[in-house]
């Protein structure tokens, strides 16, 4: 799958997710795509408190699996915590990634632990230039602005 493609599954996925309603044209097709392309189910990449030595990566411990470095496009700010919100025209951000089959388990418990406040979207996971895989990733509901 071309860099431009993932982008288009992406947006098309998010653009469900953001709204609510699940419904929109292609969402469901584009979130297979990415399943089938990168286990995305199976990836969390995180950029505040749920980074390991953080104070909320225990909710990860039932989540073996490796973690790696990259970036993602956004903005990532402070609140009360840090906050961070996808756009794929924006500056790089570093987050860590966890790859773990555990995921699929905790999904439910992550997302309410983490509203109303975020939502889980699905992000491209780069390091340097080149993609490493599609995560979810857990952005601010009140969008974060461009600094």
């Amino acid at each position: 799958m071309h860099d431009e493609e993932v982008l288009r599954h992406v947006e098309r996925a998010n653009a469900a997710r953001r709204s609510h309603r699940g419904g929109a044209v292609g969402a469901r097709d584009a979130e297979d795509a990415l399943e089938h392309a990168f286990r995305s189910s199976q990836r969390l990449a995180v950029y505040g408190t749920l980074a390991p030595g953080e104070a909320n990566h225990h909710l990860l411990a039932a989540c073996p699996g490796p973690w790696v470095r990259g970036v993602v496009h956004g903005h990532r700010s402070v609140r009360e915590h840090a906050v961070f919100t996808y756009d794929s025209t924006a500056p790089l951000v570093a987050v860590q990634m966890l790859t773990s089959p555990g995921l699929l388990q905790q999904w439910a418990s992550l997302d309410e632990f983490e509203r109303p406040t975020h939502r889980r979207v699905l992000v491209p996971v780069f390091e340097d230039e080149r993609l490493l895989a599609v995560a979810n990733l857990y952005e601010a509901c009140e969008p974060v602005e461009p600094a």
